[in-house]
């Protein structure tokens, strides 16, 4: 009887390990949530990524961002998983995209580029040409905290995403001013603006096409003309443009006489940061709310220097990671992306002392401890609240209008 007794006991207790187990493996944080080409599991991945290099093309304009990529994401991916960050600088990103598409034409299956960092237009030009690996995104283990039903999550410049790009932050685009010069209250108005510059001539400019930051300066006043984003929201429209577009061209053509160097040249972005921390100028703009904050703590930016948003709003958007159809090294690229998902880089991106980022994730799905955290951050008085941002949040038009405005401003401004 005891025997029994005994036999039952450890047929229960076997079984009941072997539930457990189950139930582990099945709320494991390292399964796949699905199929990605070329793997069986997230074990598959981790194995042929372990020992690699990931050749992460980026843009690189950015000091801080160059260094806080090698620090908080290249140094823990080789710490955990045995991978090598090779951060690749970009001035614009659309030269690997064209990398790739030659790529393409010579029949080379195998690239040198494994990672991107892109936006919405590049990434709707290699999705088009069916140049990306994939899809991959939503099955990696770290995507079931992002709310793909979210719009701005399931499409990139109206583009949809289906499951070849990945989001790791957040932007929403803000002013920088230097207080000392402007004042306690800004131009808030691109009429205010106007008018400011042409008493101040010399302390306001914005980066030359393509830089992104002066692309989206651009996109705004397209909002502005039009008395909001709606007409640019669908598919491209020529006669809605040809509408619109005078207005901006004659807007940015008066400015111009009362530009930084009377707009004879328009900087790079990281020489317009110079600009302002030298208080040559005294604005800047940037993608990232935390910037400004981030360059005071660190003493590029004197204590003067503050941000708004217009008040008819902003554009914001996600940033992105894509993988090319021939990346040599497609495992290491999805293990570096998945990191990127997690709590413990989540934290550093938005913590106001480190990254300064806004996140793409909620952080009601991450763990209490991740809430408590973020929720206890200290606001930088540079920082706008996060209520004010997202009370002025502005969607981004699809790319194709993004493209034409880009062309029209170098044809109708630069070259005029």
């Amino acid at each position: 009887m005891f025997s029994v007794k005994r036999t039952f006991f450890i047929l229960l207790l076997v079984l009941l390990t072997a539930l457990g187990a189950v139930t582990a493996q099945d709320s494991s944080e390292d399964e796949l949530l699905g199929p990605v080409p070329g793997y069986e599991t997230w074990a598959d991945v981790l194995a042929a990524a372990q020992g690699t290099t990931v050749n992460w093309h980026m843009w690189g304009g950015s000091d801080k961002i160059n260094t806080d990529v090698d620090n908080d994401i290249g140094a823990r991916v080789l710490e955990l998983y045995g991978i090598t960050l090779n951060r690749v600088p970009l001035v614009d990103t659309a030269d690997v995209v064209n990398k790739i598409l030659d790529e393409s034409a010579a029949g080379d299956t195998t690239g040198t580029v494994d990672l991107i960092w892109i936006n919405g237009e590049n990434f709707r030009t290699l999705a088009q040409a069916e140049l990306l690996y994939g899809p991959w995104s939503e099955a990696i283990p770290n995507a079931r905290y992002v709310n793909w039903e979210d719009p701005a999550l399931a499409f990139d410049f109206g583009y949809p995403v289906n499951g070849f790009e990945s989001p790791w932050g957040h932007a929403q685009f803000v002013i920088e001013y230097n207080t000392a010069l402007v004042g306690e209250e800004p131009p808030r108005t691109f009429e205010a603006l106007a008018e400011w510059a042409a008493a101040n001539p010399g302390l306001f400019t914005y980066p030359a096409i393509p830089d992104f930051v002066g692309s989206v300066f651009v996109r705004h006043l397209f909002y502005w003309a039009a008395g909001g984003p709606e007409p640019f929201l669908g598919d491209f429209d020529q006669a809605v443009f040809d509408q619109y577009a005078p207005i901006v061209w004659e807007y940015l053509n008066a400015l111009e006489p009362n530009l930084w160097r009377a707009g004879e040249t328009y900087p790079e972005a990281s020489v317009l940061t110079d600009l302002l921390a030298n208080q040559e100028v005294a604005f800047n703009m940037d993608y990232n709310p935390g910037r400004a904050a981030s360059n005071i703590n660190e003493g590029i930016y004197p204590e003067t220097i503050r941000t708004f948003v217009f008040d008819t709003g902003t554009i914001s958007n996600n940033n992105f990671v894509t993988i090319p159809f021939n990346a040599p090294n497609p495992a290491g690229a999805m293990v570096v992306a998945n990191f990127m998902l997690s709590e413990e880089y989540q934290l550093k991106l938005t913590d106001p002392a480190q990254w300064g980022w806004l996140s793409p994730i909620s952080p009601a799905v991450y763990s209490q401890e991740f809430q408590d955290t973020v929720a206890g951050y200290e606001r930088h008085p540079a920082t706008l609240p996060a209520e004010e941002l997202a009370a002025h949040t502005l969607p981004e038009p699809p790319a194709t209008w993004v493209t034409a405005m880009e062309q029209g401003w170098i044809e109708n401004v630069l070259q005029k």
